[in-house]
């Protein structure tokens, strides 16, 4: 047989638990007088107007870089798509005109519905074709279609005032 200890007996003015509810609530009144008093030091961003100022590494949408020659970076060898955990990047390689050049890509599309901006796809690159710095992250569309990322928008997504152009030295 089991004896149960249950400790020491409630007093009856702990039994009503008004104590505990007392000092609750004096914790809620004291956060909204001093919220109330010091609105200054608030909190909450007024979104629509007022936006976030984006920590340095922050990874948005997704770029393709260029050449100087007007030719993308991407020389389709796949590491992105084979590292993309999200399995949400397509490559289709072709042969490139350029000698110098061995392959690139002729269909190059990220399902962002499916991408987790993880970053893997960028450090995996080795020839600095794909970054996620345009600090766009406000994406809506009316279809689904609109979300899958082809060359065209990917090589045409750069923030205002940065270049297309890679400036890495591959």
């Amino acid at each position: 047989m089991y004896v149960i200890d249950r400790g020491q007996k409630l007093t009856w003015w702990e039994r009503i638990y008004l104590p505990e509810i007392i000092r609750g609530l004096s914790i809620t009144a004291r956060h909204f007088f001093k919220n109330l008093i010091h609105m200054n030091r608030r909190m909450t961003v007024e979104y629509p107007e007022q936006k976030h100022k984006l920590p340095v590494g922050y990874r948005a949408e997704h770029r393709l870089m260029m050449r100087p020659d007007n030719q993308i970076r991407c020389t389709a060898c796949m590491c992105c798509s084979t590292i993309c955990p999200a399995d949400c990047i397509e490559i289709v390689a072709e042969e490139s005109p350029d000698k110098a050049i061995e392959k690139r890509p002729a269909v190059f599309n990220i399902n962002i519905l499916r991408c987790v901006f993880c970053g893997l796809c960028v450090e995996a690159c080795p020839c600095d074709a794909i970054r996620m710095d345009t600090g766009k992250y406000e994406n809506s569309a009316y279809t689904r279609e609109d979300f899958i990322y082809d060359i065209e928008k990917l090589t045409t997504n750069h923030p205002e005032g940065v270049s297309p152009y890679s400036i890495a030295i591959y």
